[in-house]
């Protein structure tokens, strides 16, 4: 049975050829689809990120790369064909902030795997607002695609026999089930002490003080004592940015301020900021900040478990592991969570920070641990060894992979009757 990895996200990013992106020569079009267009390095990066995943090797195994090549091409405009159509759907609308929300998470992702914004910067050769542009068009892009897509998910419930019909048919290419993890997961986000912020925001005052009645210029504020360094060498400006660019909560100060306007301390995910408004020009503003970031230190680690530990004594979870699962199923802190209970999950599909965990020689709690700003309780349940996948074993697999064949199966014939009302052309 193919491996199937319809549909393809817009983005990508491979940390494992950060030089492909300044490095790659063969350009020119791969396909047009519409009024929408695909580089060969668009589909090259693809190719790469996803041969490497395969372990398939472009130097050693030049034909399977070149396979994968047009596969990914393939796969490519099969996207733009479905943003013709969903972008002409008008019933499709897809809102700012879940945007704003999916790109914030993607450039934390790409900033934390590049080790800093600069290295980030350097890894694409574009400033991060050029990056953060393009990737906030590429995520509304996907997003328009998944609404468009979702009725089908809705929609498509295969009956046991549809599944027998799949297994029968695909049962002697189905792999191994590898190595599976049960486990429950509870987050609880580590708090910083109301004293810190307060002492963040009263000293972004004194600065805002010292700028509108002492007349000390903002550049000279921001050189001295913004916690941004990139931007801080430049006197604090982060140059002219369009709406989307920059985080949210950031953008709703700044383009709400009066030219030469300085804002109120405010705080966004980096910590608090001071923003002074240098410049409008249309749906473009050009503004300098002064940022006082928050980091968490012994004491609020300390304060944050201790808090933590009296709710789980509370809840009495350690006494029954039915009421962690509750907890876990039920319990929202964010909604950003990793917390729930999974059920046999395979080994490679565990998020990295857990996978670090993972002891398969141990079952039960481990000890609360710090990840990403949040404590983290973990109970692993069961473990299970690698097994021939049957009717039996695997059904509810089995059900997921009926049900996405038979949901590429009508949006393949959607794809295929819209290619018909447009034009379409691929440069082999």
């Amino acid at each position: 049975m193919k491996n199937s990895f319809f549909i393809l996200l817009f983005f990508v990013f491979s940390p494992l050829f950060p030089g492909l992106y300044q490095t790659e020569s063969v350009d020119g079009l791969a396909a047009v689809v519409g009024s929408e267009s695909v580089l060969k390095s668009d589909v090259m990066q693809q190719t790469y990120m996803i041969a490497n995943q395969q372990n398939v090797d472009p130097y050693s195994s030049p034909e399977k790369f070149e396979s994968l090549y047009f596969s990914v091409l393939d796969q490519m405009v099969n996207n733009l064909v479905l943003y013709d159509i969903a972008k002409k759907d008008t019933n499709i609308v897809v809102a700012e902030a879940s945007v704003e929300e999916g790109v914030g998470v993607e450039m934390e992702r790409r900033i934390s795997i590049a080790g800093s914004v600069s290295a980030l910067e350097d890894m694409f050769g574009e400033p991060l607002s050029m990056i953060r542009a393009k990737l906030r068009l590429e995520i509304k892009k996907s997003m328009q695609i998944e609404f468009l897509t979702s009725g089908f998910y809705q929609t498509t419930n295969p009956s046991v026999g549809d599944v027998k019909i799949f297994y029968d048919k695909e049962k002697d290419s189905l792999p191994l089930l590898e190595k599976r993890v049960s486990f429950s997961v509870f987050e609880y986000p580590l708090l910083l002490s109301v004293s810190k912020e307060k002492k963040a925001y009263d000293f972004l005052s004194s600065l805002r003080d010292s700028f509108l009645v002492y007349e000390i210029p903002f550049s000279s504020l921001a050189k001295n004592h913004s916690d941004d360094k990139g931007s801080a060498a430049n006197g604090g400006s982060l140059g002219y940015t369009s709406r989307g660019t920059l985080v949210q909560s950031y953008e709703e100060v700044a383009f709400s301020l009066n030219k030469k306007e300085v804002s109120l301390p405010f705080k966004s995910p980096f910590g608090y900021h001071l923003v002074l408004l240098e410049e409008r020009l249309g749906e473009k503003i050009k503004s300098s900040h002064i940022l006082r970031a928050l980091s968490f230190d012994k004491k609020d680690t300390e304060e944050t478990l201790k808090n933590l530990s009296s709710f789980l004594g509370e809840q009495g979870v350690y006494k029954s592991v039915n009421k962690f699962d509750s907890l876990c199923s039920h319990y929202r802190v964010n909604e950003k969570s990793y917390q729930g209970v999974y059920r046999e999950i395979p080994l490679s599909s565990l998020p990295v920070f857990l996978e670090k965990k993972l002891s398969l020689s141990s079952q039960g709690f481990l000890e609360p641990f710090v990840e990403s700003g949040s404590f983290f309780v973990v109970y692993f349940s069961s473990f299970h060894e690698e097994v021939f996948p049957s009717f039996e074993n695997n059904y509810q697999n089995l059900f997921n992979l009926t049900r996405m064949h038979l949901i590429e199966s009508k949006i393949l014939r959607v794809i295929n009757k819209h290619k018909k009302k447009i034009h379409f052309e691929t440069f082999y």
